[in-house]
């Protein structure tokens, strides 16, 4: 085991191998020490070359005696190396407390023999060693339990975004809800919204990059593109650019990828329902202007079918009685009009029959449009807002 000895006036490092002692009770350099000097007075050692000293070495034994040890040098000391203090016999109160300000973790008194000062060595390099490797364990404890919240947090930023979306009845209530959960994970954004030829940019004054981008995007069969601080998701019908990721925090960047995939998943599904729904609005509109012409038209129908047949009826029985007819020359003349009549009501039953059907058709319209409808919501005070994530 090596160790640095540190002293004080004038400023002097020792590298001493196998536990020995250096230094007498007045402070006095023992027999052979000036060998092992490796910085004094006249050969000064930096604050960087001191470090990478220390580096080379097992434990620091840092000498108290009448003067104050390099504050510069003390200041450079890696953390996890053991430090212990040698208190000569001259040592005054503020060495001391320079030492104690300094954390060591043990003191050798000027009395020790060479064994005894080789175990004390030992046993402070293994009690330093064992609180380093614990320190590094809680660290990397708490590295997973800050991960695991953090996950748990945007996850729940994720979950609160898809209950609200289920009360979205339009696209720009969409939009407004994907970026309020952006801006929860401390994100910004770009959301466009594509059917066919109708396309919606949320904002819409964006830079053309951003346009091109987006384009791009919807064009490419690729659904996750990052590069850098942009990452853009592209759905069938979504597309959203975020324009600050975290690039240089590499775990968490994989874990937004992942957050920010279901919610643009989320929203895909629930874009797709609005469209639905905008649709059969149509449809319903559609068909019950067809179901009005239909009805107008029957109306008219009925009335001229029976106005005509009944002044064809009375033109006929009086045709008969004019002409030289027997009995049942009239009476064939007269179920010839009847027949006619009656299959011409046969036809109107029939278009009352298709008017039904249509009825039928648009009450099944209206439940499947109840079914697409947003709950109600219960009534929240005004300054609440969409969303309130804190990510630890």
């Amino acid at each position: 085991m090596d160790a640095l000895w540190i002293m004080a006036g004038p400023d002097r490092c020792f590298k001493v191998p196998d536990h020995r002692v250096i230094v007498g009770k007045q402070g006095e350099l023992l027999a052979g020490s000036e060998d092992l000097l490796v910085s004094s007075e006249d050969q000064p050692l930096g604050a960087e070359a001191f470090q990478k000293l220390c580096e080379q070495v097992d434990i620091l034994v840092l000498v108290a005696g009448s003067e104050l040890l390099n504050t510069e040098w003390l200041a450079t000391i890696p953390l996890h190396l053991p430090k212990v203090g040698f208190l000569e016999n001259n040592c005054n109160a503020e060495a001391r407390l320079q030492l104690a300000i300094n954390g060591v973790d043990a003191y050798i008194a000027v009395t020790m023999s060479s064994l005894d000062l080789a175990t004390l060595l030992q046993r402070v390099q293994d009690e330093k060693n064992a609180l380093n490797d614990l320190q590094e364990e809680l660290k990397s404890f708490s590295a997973i339990a800050f991960t695991a919240m953090s996950s748990a947090s945007e996850m729940g930023t994720v979950a609160v975004f898809a209950e609200k979306v289920q009360a979205c009845m339009e696209l720009h209530r969409l939009a407004n809800l994907i970026h309020v959960c952006l801006g929860d994970l401390n994100l910004e954004g770009v959301v466009q919204f594509l059917f066919d030829d109708d396309v919606n940019l949320f904002p819409t004054d964006i830079p053309v990059s951003y346009m091109r981008l987006l384009q791009n995007a919807s064009e490419s069969e690729t659904r996750i593109i990052s590069h850098g601080r942009f990452l853009l998701f592209s759905f069938d019908h979504v597309q959203l650019l975020v324009t600050n990721a975290p690039f240089l925090d590499q775990e968490r960047y994989g874990r937004l990828r992942d957050v920010l995939a279901h919610v643009v998943s989320i929203a895909e599904a629930r874009a797709k329902t609005l469209k639905v729904n905008t649709l059969l609005k149509i449809q319903q509109d559609n068909a019950r202007m067809v179901m009005a012409l239909l009805g107008m038209a029957a109306a008219d129908n009925r009335s001229s079918v029976k106005s005509i047949m009944t002044s064809l009826s009375d033109s006929l029985r009086a045709m008969a009685m004019g002409f030289d007819l027997n009995m049942e020359q009239e009476a064939q003349l007269l179920n010839l009009s009847e027949n006619a009549l009656n299959s011409l009501e046969g036809l109107q039953e029939t278009t009352m029959t298709v008017e039904v059907h249509f009825r039928s058709l648009l009450q099944q319209l209206d439940e499947a449009s109840s079914l697409l409808q947003a709950p109600p919501e219960e009534e929240q005070p005004a300054e609440s807002l969409d969303s309130k994530i804190e990510l630890f």
